[in-house]
C-alpha cells in the first residue's frame, strides 16, 4: 500500500478514439490516446505479447503551445508513469447513467392493490404520515436532512353511532397531500398524486392537488379545507399516494468555478421514505398502511459537469492551475478555457480506470512500499436516438436523425441493434443528416432506432485485456452498468396500468 488509501488520479481525454497506426506522441491528436514503449518511444500498433511495460499517452488538449514568448510546452501530449502489467490491480469501465427520479407509493394503488394494503380509517382518529426527504439537495437546502409529518382527522363520529366506523379514505390522503404541499420543508422536492377508485380497483383515476390559493376548480382538485367538500366515493374507496421526487437546483447553466459553487445538489436525486407514525413519532405502531418503492432514485453518472473537474485536478497536477478568480480573462490567457472547451458539459462519457501501482524498490526508511495511480481515459459512450426520415441504400446511405449527440466523423452507426447488416463508419455529419458506408439489406422507416458509438473502444478493451492476459495478471475489464439496465423506470400510471423495467 501507499503511505495514504489514496491513488493519484490522471484524465485522459480519449473522445477521438484509440489509436494504433504507429505515430509518434507529437503526431496525437486532441482526444487520441495510445500505448507506446517507455525505451524507445514508438507505438504499440497490437498488445505486447510478454510482460513489456507501456505508457499511456494523450494528445494535449491545448492547441497553443506557448503563453507569451516564455511560458511554452503546453501542446505536449499527457503521459503517464511507466505501467508494469504485472502491477496493475484494476481495470473497469463506467457507463454513464440517466438520472432517475425516485418515487414511492403510500396506501392502495394500481401497482399494489392487495388485501393486505386496504386499511379502514376509522372517524375520530388522527392519522399521522411521516414523509422524510434525504440526500445533498435536501442538505445544501437545510444543511440537514428534512421530514414533515401530517396529521389527518377524520372528523366526528355520526351521532348514531355505537363505535367508530370507517370513512371516506380521501378524507386521510387529502389531508396528507395538501399538508406536504403547504410545508416549505419539504414542497420543492416532492410532486403528490392522489389516486382512488370507486369500484374496487377495476378502474382508477388520480388528480394532482393544488394549494387552496392556486385552485381554480374545486371539485377536481378539492380544496385544502374539507368543510363542504363533495369527495367522491365512500367508505369503500380505494385510494392511495404517488409521490415522485423532484428538484431543481438553483445552479447556473454553465459553473463558473468560483470556489462557492456547487453541482452537489445537481448530481443526486432525493431520496424518499414514508411511514406512519403514532404521536410520539414511531413508526412501529401501525401496520395495514402499504409504503412501496416504485422507483429507486439514480444518480446521473458521467456528465461532461463531472470529467472537467477531472480534468480541471489534472492540470493542477501538471503545474496549469485554472484559474477560479474573478476575472475570467485571466483564464482565457492561461489556457484555462482549453479545459472547457475539450469536453461538452451537455454530453455523455464511458471512462475506463487502469489502476497501477509504482514500487519503491530503494526506500530510505529500509520499508517496502509503494505508490498508486488511478488511470481515467474519457471516451464516447454509446449513444441511441430514432431516423426522422426513411432510407433507402445500397452502398453509401443517408439519414436525419432525431439527435446527432455523439455521433462523430469515423465513429460507427448501427440500425436496430445491428438486425439487418453491422456497424457502418459516419462518412459525414451536417446538422442532424447523417452519411454512412457500407452496404445494407433493405430500408428503414422513420422511428428506426440508431446507436452511435466509438469503434476504436472495443479494440483499446481487448489491447488491454490481451496485454494483461499475456503477463499472467489476473485483471480484465469489468463493466459498471446502470442499474435497471440503464433503462428508465416507467413508474406508474396513476390512471391505471403500471409498466415497470425492473
Amino acid at each position: 500500500m501507499a503511505y495514504f488509501n489514496h491513488a493519484f488520479q490522471k484524465t485522459f481525454v480519449g473522445t477521438n478514439g484509440f489509436v494504433t497506426n504507429g505515430d509518434g506522441t507529437d503526431e496525437l491528436a486532441l482526444g487520441q490516446f495510445a500505448f507506446y514503449d517507455p525505451k524507445t518511444w514508438k507505438q504499440f500498433t497490437e498488445a505486447p505479447i510478454n510482460c513489456c511495460p507501456a505508457v499511456l499517452v494523450s494528445g494535449s488538449i491545448h492547441p497553443n503551445d506557448k503563453i507569451g514568448p516564455f511560458h511554452g510546452g503546453y501542446a505536449e501530449s499527457v503521459k503517464s508513469k511507466t505501467i508494469n502489467p504485472k502491477y496493475v490491480h484494476r481495470f473497469y469501465k463506467v457507463n454513464p447513467c440517466l438520472p432517475q427520479q425516485a418515487q414511492i407509493t403510500v396506501g392502495a394503488n394500481v401497482d399494489s392493490y392487495t388485501g393486505s394494503c386496504v386499511k379502514d380509517f376509522l372517524c375520530g382518529e388522527t392519522y399521522s404520515l411521516r414523509l422524510d426527504i434525504k440526500g445533498s439537495p435536501a442538505l445544501r437546502y437545510l444543511t440537514r436532512n428534512s421530514y414533515y409529518t401530517s396529521g389527518a382527522y377524520t372528523g366526528c363520529c355520526p351521532d348514531d353511532a355505537i363505535a367508530p366506523v370507517a370513512v371516506n379514505p380521501l378524507i386521510v390522503y387529502t389531508q396528507w397531500a395538501y399538508d406536504f404541499l403547504n410545508s416549505p420543508l419539504i414542497n420543492p422536492f416532492i410532486h403528490v398524486t392522489i389516486t382512488y377508485s370507486t369500484d374496487a380497483g377495476l378502474n382508477w383515476q388520480a388528480f394532482e392537488p393544488q394549494l387552496a390559493d392556486d385552485s381554480t376548480t374545486a371539485e377536481a382538485l378539492l380544496p385544502y379545507t374539507l368543510e363542504g367538500a363533495v369527495l367522491p366515493g365512500d367508505e369503500n374507496n380505494l385510494a392511495g399516494l404517488i409521490i415522485t421526487g423532484a428538484y431543481a437546483d438553483t445552479r447556473f447553466n454553465d459553473c463558473t468555478f468560483y470556489p462557492n459553487d456547487s453541482i452537489i445538489a445537481f448530481l443526486e436525486p432525493v431520496k424518499l421514505f414514508a411511514s406512519e407514525v403514532d404521536l410520539n413519532g414511531d413508526p412501529c405502531a401501525f401496520t395495514g398502511l402499504c409504503e412501496n418503492n416504485s422507483c429507486q432514485p439514480i444518480q446521473i453518472k458521467g456528465t461532461g459537469e463531472t470529467v472537467i473537474r477531472d480534468l480541471i485536478l489534472t492540470e493542477g497536477y501538471m503545474q496549469q492551475p485554472f484559474y477560479t478568480g474573478q476575472d475570467l480573462r485571466i483564464r482565457e490567457i492561461t489556457n484555462g478555457n482549453d479545459v472547457t472547451a475539450a469536453i461538452s458539459r451537455s454530453s455523455f462519457y464511458t471512462t475506463y480506470y487502469l489502476q497501477h501501482s509504482v514500487p519503491r524498490f530503494n526506500n530510505p526508511t529500509g520499508t517496502f512500499d509503494n505508490e498508486q495511480y488511478l488511470l481515467e481515459i474519457v471516451g464516447m459512450p454509446e449513444m441511441y436516438t430514432t431516423t426522422t426520415s426513411a432510407v433507402t441504400f445500397t452502398t453509401v446511405g443517408s439519414v436525419t436523425v432525431a439527435d446527432a449527440t455523439g455521433a462523430y466523423v469515423g465513429g460507427n452507426i448501427n440500425f436496430n441493434n445491428g438486425v439487418i447488416g453491422g456497424d457502418a463508419t459516419i462518412l459525414s455529419i451536417v446538422g442532424n443528416v447523417i452519411t454512412f458506408d457500407q452496404d445494407y439489406a433493405g430500408d428503414y422507416a422513420i422511428g428506426s432506432d440508431i446507436t452511435f458509438s466509438d469503434p476504436s473502444l472495443a479494440d483499446f478493451e481487448d489491447f488491454v485485456n490481451t496485454w494483461l492476459e499475456n503477463c499472467g495478471a489476473c485483471e480484465t475489464l469489468t463493466p459498471y452498468v446502470c442499474p435497471n439496465g440503464g433503462l428508465p423506470c416507467a413508474g406508474i400510471d396513476p390512471n391505471g396500468s403500471n409498466e415497470s423495467n425492473d
